[in-house]
């Protein structure tokens, strides 16, 4: 009875109240049965993205669920026209910054999916403020693909839909409390914000576990710097969940589909005449990118977040003790 009890409470913490509001998926699948092959198809996203001025940071494949032999990659990119939009809400809105496609096969053939600004920012920055601005950064996301990218043009809502920006529930809250401060350096010059920025950058690169370093992007005219980090294990791990309950004979590693998840956010930036180390709660970033995996597969796994954020923690700071 105790057993059954704490899990009715569990599930009622994990349900948010949502208000009258416009539905954006965490993800638009862009392409479903993209024309050429997994190569040609990535270079195209590159090349339409870069066609209407986006830039991109990174590149890098992820990995996959065991015995799954399905490729996934994800292009990381964003612009100095949107940094600026972005960066104009303050330095904690550099999480929504870098945005991510993500190129993945299935049993249908290849597939192309985007991080939605719509949905993101309005977690990170804003409720309304960016009403107008975020779905002008997904059309001209989404259109840009689509004209360099054949096959069928589904523009699809996916992961959780939320009518809301306030990730509810157990584990949520707002954005600005789910930040986790590294590190605090003694003044905010630019040259402690380069030290800093820079010994973070070797304690990622020398790290031991397996963490890749997959963009670095100097917004240092803003006060910030972000980098992007994350392990290939971790994923695996990470899509397998997220599949679980949609995995069948016939669709075996749906997971894989929220390959724009990643890379991890550490960010160095300027704040309260200090410079600070931060990165996002682990839960909590994991509510935001996988809610729809379901409260369940949250419970089965409730020590992984906070594996995750240790480890990103761990090796932000091992230079920094220096």
């Amino acid at each position: 009875m105790k057993t059954l009890i704490l899990c009715i409470l569990i599930i009622l913490l994990s349900i948010s109240v949502t208000h009258a509001g416009e539905e954006y998926g965490t993800y638009v699948k862009v392409i479903e049965k993209a024309a050429g092959s997994f190569e040609e198809i990535s270079s195209s996203v590159e090349t339409g993205l870069m066609s209407v001025g986006w830039e991109v940071l990174g590149k890098y494949d992820t990995g996959v669920p065991d015995g799954c032999e399905f490729h996934s990659r994800v292009i990381v990119f964003s612009s100095k026209l949107y940094g600026a939009s972005i960066m104009k809400n303050g330095v904690k809105s550099a999480f929504a910054l870098p945005l991510r496609a993500s190129i993945y096969e299935d049993e249908t053939g290849i597939n192309v999916a985007v991080v939605n600004p719509s949905s993101i920012n309005r977690t990170i920055i804003h409720e309304t403020k960016l009403n107008d601005s975020s779905p002008s950064a997904t059309e001209s996301v989404v259109d840009s693909i689509a004209k360099y990218v054949s096959g069928d043009f589904v523009k699809k809502q996916t992961g959780q839909l939320r009518k809301k920006g306030k990730i509810g529930g157990m584990g949520g809250g707002n954005f600005i409390g789910k930040i986790e401060e590294i590190h605090i350096a003694g003044d905010d010059s630019d040259d402690t914000l380069k030290k800093v920025a820079g010994n973070v950058k070797r304690g990622i690169l020398d790290n031991k576990k397996e963490w890749q370093l997959i963009y670095a992007y100097d917004m240092s005219d803003y006060g910030v710097v972000i980098f992007g980090v994350t392990n290939n294990q971790m994923e695996r791990r990470a899509f397998t969940i997220a599949g679980e309950k949609r995995s069948s004979s016939s669709y075996k590693y749906p997971g894989i589909d929220h390959g724009a998840a990643f890379p991890i956010e550490v960010i160095v930036y300027k704040d309260e005449g200090k410079v600070k180390v931060v990165t996002l709660d682990g839960m909590y970033r994991m509510k935001l990118y996988f809610e729809d995996t379901g409260i369940w597969a949250f419970m089965k796994n409730m020590s992984m977040p906070g594996e995750i954020e240790d480890e990103i923690v761990e090796m932000s700071m091992s230079k920094l003790k220096e």
